[in-house]
């Protein structure tokens, strides 16, 4: 395969190359990166086919901007096929999935090829370990442009494994925090470990007010403004791509997106809960945030065609984890379906929203009378090929969320499976290979066995997606799911916060013996213990109290009633 740089600029669509042949051809952006500009669209035909990739950066030594140098090379004879002669320079992608994808369609081999060709600064400095890419890796230019983005700075931690075809593992992250008494304490998250047990989660639990949520607003303003600071933040910079924040709780503060920052890889970030942004006014060109019941709706629309786009886009990845797939085989085990749809206007034609070589006849779903006719577009796994995605979200009734059907007929959710849908969707639309999920009390609105289930929905997508999850909670069923040291239990003294592990094993373990270790009820009076104490001293034995509650009395009852009495 060919690369080459033919001078033309990025457009809103991407241009198909110029050259004839299997080729990659870089495009030149506008996009400033503090003077260096050393971004570049791509465009990529193999065969007949044409790769999505995301954008690049190269950086040439010694020369601000980038494609002004490239451009005068043109200018000055140079053919414009890469590598560049005589030249000084190093590249990295915008995200890891760039070289897994072509690796997809054209092999290792070829593969590495390109990667020669544009000098990929991973592949260089770990495994060839050349000279050259090691001292540019040090210059300001490196630093400030080609590491200023969360994806491009994964494409290099880990780019050369995928060139090497080697596995890559998010590991263990250790992220110092300031505590609910000001004071500096420190997690030691474990995501690696030689024992069969899953350590795909960790868990914060603890009681009220000890400072779990605060941790995860902690780590998500260090992962979007990293600063210099090495008593607070991440200990060393965490090999993940993106990090996603669901929370569902009225009280949370989490960033809603990452608007005013000067970023490119603005999905480095997502958060789902029931804030968002309203649209743009003259007072609030950005939009208001505010607190809304629609905001999940919208999302989980959105989130599903994300699912779908990204089917499509990187299907071509070796072991790709089909989204839309793991969506309906998630959300089945809660939710009897056969597909789900999002909402599209009546005056759209189903037809103007599949592809344009599709074959497959359009399938739309009509409800309603006359008067409230809706129009319901499936997204379903056996027609990821058919749609547009584009087009399917340019259309989207937004505000109607995600519908899910069965013989043909919507189907009405419990507020608790319309959560879990919700949750399922967002997660999977957008995690990314090592990705970081942060999930803020998960139990809120699941009853005890969906979130079971929601534990289990959360570890299949985790293994799939090679990904992690933190999560800070008060339920001892989550912590049955998890082994002893991936649960933090935060303990708080009268001056001094206690981050510990519990010391027996808590995977499988008894939810009785989990609660007492972590919130102490042990020593708490329960209303039926109180009870127990009442009726004895009116009844004068337990044999007599036990005659009198007859069959409706359980064993646990019957020995705790015995117990009390003989105190």
């Amino acid at each position: 395969m060919r690369v080459v740089f033919r001078g033309r600029a990025t457009r809103r669509t991407k241009p198909s190359p110029l050259d004839e042949g299997d080729v990659l051809e870089l495009l030149a952006n506008d996009w400033d990166d503090f003077g260096f500009g050393t971004l570049f669209g791509v465009t990529c035909r193999v065969g007949e086919v044409s790769l999505d990739l995301d954008y690049l950066r190269l950086l040439v030594e010694d020369e601000n901007p980038s494609r002004v140098k490239l451009q005068q090379l043109l200018s000055d004879g140079w053919d414009g096929n890469f590598p560049i002669p005589d030249t000084n320079y190093i590249s990295v992608p915008s995200d890891i999935s760039f070289y897994q994808q072509l690796e997809g369609v054209i092999g290792i081999e070829r593969t590495i090829d390109v990667a020669l060709a544009l000098r990929d600064a991973s592949y260089l400095v770990n495994v060839v370990r050349d000279e050259i890419a090691v001292a540019l890796t040090q210059t300001t230019g490196f630093g400030r442009s080609l590491q200023r983005e969360r994806g491009s700075i994964k494409a290099y931690f880990d780019g050369w494994r995928v060139l090497d075809n080697q596995h890559i593992a998010v590991l263990d992250l250790g992220f110092a925090f300031e505590n609910v008494f000001g004071e500096r304490s420190a997690l030691d998250l474990k995501y690696q470990s030689s024992s069969p047990f899953p350590h795909d989660i960790n868990v914060l639990i603890g009681p009220n007010g000890h400072g779990k949520s605060q941790v995860l607003h902690q780590m998500v303003r260090d992962w979007i403004s990293p600063s210099d600071d090495t008593e607070f933040g991440f200990v060393r910079k965490p090999n993940l791509s993106r990090m996603v924040v669901v929370s569902y709780s009225p009280f949370e503060h989490f960033p809603v997106d990452l608007a005013g920052k000067r970023l490119k890889d603005v999905d480095a970030y997502k958060y789902f809960g029931f804030r968002g942004r309203r649209a743009p006014s003259e007072a609030n060109r950005r939009g208001r945030i505010a607190l809304s019941h629609e905001f999940p709706k919208r999302d989980a629309a959105r989130s599903l065609l994300d699912c779908l786009s990204d089917d499509q886009k990187y299907q071509s990845i070796r072991d790709w984890a089909n989204k839309v797939q793991t969506v309906e085989g998630v959300l089945r085990s809660a939710i009897d379906f056969d597909f789900a749809t999002v909402e599209i206007p009546l005056a759209r034609r189903a037809r103007s929203l599949f592809a344009a070589d599709t074959t497959v006849e359009p399938l739309s779903i009509m409800t309603g009378d006359d008067e409230e006719r809706r129009q319901f577009l499936p997204i379903a796994s056996d027609r990821i090929g058919v749609l547009d995605a584009a087009k399917v979200l340019d259309s989207l009734v937004e505000e109607s969320g995600v519908t899910f059907f069965k013989d043909e007929e919507p189907i009405e959710l419990s507020s608790g499976q319309r959560l879990f849908a919700y949750i399922v969707i967002n997660i999977l639309g957008a995690i990314k290979r090592n990705s970081l999920i942060l999930v803020d009390e998960p139990e809120l609105f699941l009853h005890p066995t969906l979130e079971v289930q929601f534990v289990g929905m959360l570890k299949r997508i985790l293994k799939s997606f090679n990904s992690k999850a933190l999560l800070a909670t008060h339920s001892v069923v989550t912590v049955r799911e998890v082994p002893a040291d991936c649960v933090h239990v935060f303990d708080k003294g009268e001056d001094f916060l206690l981050v510990r592990h519990p010391p027996f094993q808590t995977f499988g373990g008894d939810i009785q013996r989990i609660s007492s270790y972590v919130f102490g009820d042990s020593h708490v009076s329960k209303p039926f213990e109180d009870w127990i104490t009442e009726q004895l001293a009116e009844f004068g034995s337990a044999d007599e109290l036990l005659a009198a509650l007859g069959d409706g009395v359980n064993e646990e009852l019957i020995v705790r009633i015995r117990a009390t009495g003989r105190e």
